[in-house]
């Protein structure tokens, strides 16, 4: 909603209206109150378009609101007294504007009688804001605050006429339609209240954004892990190997994950044409021992080449891998038959400003380096325009045959040449000799364009499309759901009907195990082993390494769980968990190896990779620290029942109390209310939400605000939300440990002056027993929060999620109580 003029043309007329007022404008009543002023004020002096102003409004409790702001939602509700009745409040001496309400209700029984009027008429309608309006007396307050009643808090008291005039701006940016649909005055009268939130711990860090650097040992783990987990998969020698040995059947199950069989089955449907599920890409391809590539899905075979196929799947799922795998597969067949051609745009064409030319460059160079087929070479030229170098020797020039050999040779290479050079319809022609005339299968998979800018993907799909219309070659476009469902919406994607495909997330923990496995061996010369014969000498620590986090990988649960879910599907992102989990200057490499080496059959703690899940390369948790983690008890608002905000809404998608869709989604309207309920305002549940989508705790169909851009104007209330096993992850076990409250203790403000004071002394502390003490402090904290919020719910349970995770604090306490034990033996 929008003003439809400018403050200064609204104040300019609120002045000719109340010059206007006739004398006896004080005996008016009610209706003629209304009809007078109140009406002229919204309309003529507030901007309000009379399309989002609702009279009249009855309501279920027999009621009937005089005025409804921001219809078809209620924003605010007025009620309009007569001007006769003016409110008998005590002067105050200087025109204060906010003022609590308590004292001013007792002082006026006409006033008293309005508020507990209007505030009914809020609850039931919604609205945060109750206004009363007598003519020269307007009264804004909350009719909602969390763990208190409105009665208690503050108000805007516009005194008179003159008060009006006198601070109109302030009148503007609380009723104006803006000031309305923001929501201002609830927020401002808010910081009245608690005027700002706590400061948190952290600012008693000199450096809360300090980098913790590794050490020589640590940094050597680093590089060599990285090279043996990462870049080895990318070493042309060993790709053949590392996709034989390390590759993982994609598959929607996986039993370590926190979302149903069906919910993860579901993940791509409603990226399909008319709400049909989508194939499962492995699924339906087949690689034959003759080489052959086939598909077992009848609408692919049939329309081969007329149109591409695009494959859907998540950042980081596996995409590039799964058509790598593929095309290894297809490389090690001794009858091969396909031409595969992947080009990669994710780490290629980077440098090109043009997508088109690099695609037709790329496709020509990869026939020639790895099927030996130059399509411009002249052999190849000759023997695709064969029909058209007959038309030419019956032309005028082709004439000179008999005449002059030597010009005849010449203008031949001339038409050959000016063929070659017209790339497209070259290419375009070179496919269909090698599809036609030498019988081969060729499959061109155009991959992670969806890194690419918007345009670009656009023209990259309208080249596959001219690509596969020519029914050559058989075309795949693999894009993100999000990407695929903007595209069809606004982009290229609209004007076709594709045959869609899903790539669905392989299990983490056996994509870490495979990796670890695989990583081992070349370490240790078992494959290839003149690859890394320059870095043998120095590569026992990073195997002792590898080994121990494999077994601990294979022997615990809670690790593979862990891996599984905060990574929310993401292979990659899996990969650089552990990658970056080796040689992490937050973990005691040097302690692992050394307790390996000597003892072996060494298994690490869950907390050690939770430790550096949450820190990174950083000495102390921030918003910045962490891919994967949420502080969930951060808050938007000085409201200290907003620490469990974000958990609520999490754990109300998780539960099933909503109203679900087929695919476990849930109306962002109904998420709004049920906060509600539990007494949260617009604007902390908005803020949480955005909050949660943009951290993968919550998602929406097509990825909103991850992904997808959300205006800021927009509300998050028009989506519809589920739960991520990130999110799951997080409230049923990762908010309850030592290792998080641990971390982001000093991330989070902190009402209780006692446990801010005490939490900030130990912040920038690394000793484990200062570490100890402010977990203890801070958990103490929240669940005394938890207690006084008194939240109506049975779908979360803050205090269960404690007693669940106090194993993990026992575990710190036992280890500081050794560590005591020791030192006092070493003093004996």
């Amino acid at each position: 909603m929008h003003a439809l003029f400018e403050l200064t043309e609204g104040e300019r007329i609120l002045g000719n209206i109340i010059k206007e007022f006739p004398s006896d404008s004080p005996h008016w009543n009610e209706a003629q109150n209304r009809f007078q002023f109140v009406d002229r004020l919204l309309t003529e002096c507030l901007g309000w378009d009379r399309i989002d102003i609702e009279v009249e409004r009855s309501d279920d409790l027999g009621g009937r609101s005089d005025y409804i702001l921001g219809c078809p939602t209620a924003k605010a509700v007025l009620e309009a007294k007569k001007e006769s009745k003016l409110f008998d409040v005590p002067p105050t001496g200087t025109p204060i504007i906010v003022r609590k309400l308590e004292p001013l209700l007792r002082a006026s029984k006409t006033l008293e009688e309005a508020v507990y009027q209007v505030i009914p008429y809020c609850a039931i309608h919604g609205a945060q804001i109750a206004i009363v309006c007598n003519g020269p007396q307007i009264v804004i307050f909350q009719a909602i605050i969390p763990g208190q009643s409105p009665l208690k808090g503050e108000c805007y008291f516009f005194n008179g006429f003159d008060s009006y005039i006198n601070n109109f701006p302030l009148l503007w940016k609380l009723l104006s339609p803006e000031g309305i649909t923001e929501n201002r005055a609830y927020r401002d009268l808010s910081m009245h209240r608690n005027p700002r939130i706590p400061q948190k711990a952290c600012t008693s860090i000199p450096e809360p954004f300090k980098y913790r650097y590794r050490n020589r040992f640590q940094e050597n783990l680093r590089s060599l892990s990285s090279l043996l987990l990462e870049e080895i998969e990318e070493n042309p020698t060993l790709k053949s190997s590392f996709y034989k040995e390390c590759y993982v059947p994609i598959e929607a199950n996986n039993r370590h994950l926190l979302l149903s069989k069906n919910i993860i089955a579901a993940r791509y449907k409603r990226v399909g044409e008319d709400g049909v599920s989508p194939s499962a890409l492995d699924s339906i391809t087949v690689a034959h021992t003759d080489g052959d590539l086939k598909f077992n899905d009848p609408v692919i075979v049939r329309s081969k080449g007329s149109r591409p196929v695009v494959v859907i799947g998540d950042v980081g799922v596996g995409k590039t891998s799964f058509f790598e795998n593929l095309y290894q597969n297809l490389e090690n067949t001794e009858k091969t038959n396909t031409y595969f051609i992947h080009i990669n745009l994710g780490i290629k064409a980077n440098l090109s400003t043009n997508i088109k030319s690099f695609i037709l460059s790329e496709i020509p160079l990869v026939l020639k380096n790895k099927y030996g087929v130059d399509i411009n070479s002249a052999e190849f030229a000759n023997a695709i325009y064969h029909r058209d170098l007959i038309d030419f020797d019956n032309s005028v020039k082709g004439s000179m045959k008999g005449i002059d050999h030597v010009a005849y040779q010449r203008e031949r290479v001339a038409f050959l040449s000016e063929k070659i050079e017209m790339r497209d319809k070259h290419l375009l022609a070179s496919l269909g000799h090698l599809a036609r005339g030498r019988n081969k299968q060729i499959i061109l998979v155009l991959d992670n364009a969806d890194q690419r800018t918007f345009e670009v993907q656009q023209e990259t799909f309208l080249i596959a499309q001219e690509l596969a219309a020519s029914r050559n070659l058989l075309v795949f476009v693999a894009l993100r759901p999000s990407t695929f469902y903007l595209s069809k919406t606004t982009g290229a994607l609209s004007a076709y009907q594709n045959k869609i495909l899903t790539i669905a997330p392989p299990p983490a923990d056996e994509v870490v195990q495979k990796r670890l496995v695989f990583a081992v061996r070349v370490a240790e010369g078992k494959v290839a082993p003149a690859e890394l014969s320059d870095i043998r000498i120095h590569i026992g620590s990073v195997v002792s390494f590898l080994n121990a986090t494999l077994r601990s990988i294979r022997t615990s649960e809670a690790i593979r769980q862990f891996l599984s879910n905060i990574t929310g599907g993401n292979t990659r992102a899996v990969i650089e968990l552990i990658t970056g989990f080796f040689g992490s200057p937050n973990v005691d490499s040097e302690k692992i190896v050394q307790i390996e080496e000597k003892k072996g059959n060494y298994t690490i703690p869950l907390h050690e990779f939770t430790k550096h899940a949450l820190l990174g390369e950083y000495a102390y948790f921030n918003s910045q620290s962490s891919f994967v983690a949420c502080n969930i008890f951060d808050l938007s608002s000085a409201d200290p029942r907003e620490h469990f905000l974000a958990s609520l809404i999490v754990a109300f998608l998780n539960s099933g109390a909503g109203i679900l869709d087929n695919d476990g989604f849930v109306n962002g309207q109904q998420l709004m209310s049920e906060m509600a309920r539990q007494g949260f305002v617009e604007d902390q549940v908005r803020h949480a939400l955005r909050r949660l989508a943009t951290k993968r705790l919550i998602e929406t169909p097509h990825a909103h605000y991850r992904e997808l851009h959300v205006a800021d104007h927009e509300p998050p209330e028009h989506f519809h939300y589920r739960a991520t096993t990130v999110g799951i992850y997080h409230i049923r076990f990762w908010t309850g440990s030592f290792a998080f409250l641990d971390a982001v203790s000093t991330d989070t403000p902190i009402f209780d002056q006692e446990s801010r004071e005490e939490i900030s002394k130990i912040a920038d502390s690394f000793d484990i027993s200062d570490r100890y003490k402010k977990a203890i402090c801070f958990k103490k904290y929240l669940e005394n929060q938890w207690h006084l919020s008194n939240f109506g719910v049975n779908y979360y349970d803050f205090m269960s999620l404690i007693h669940s995770q106090e194993e993990s604090f026992l575990s710190v306490k036992k280890a500081i109580e050794q560590r005591k034990e020791n030192n006092s033996r070493g003093h004996k």
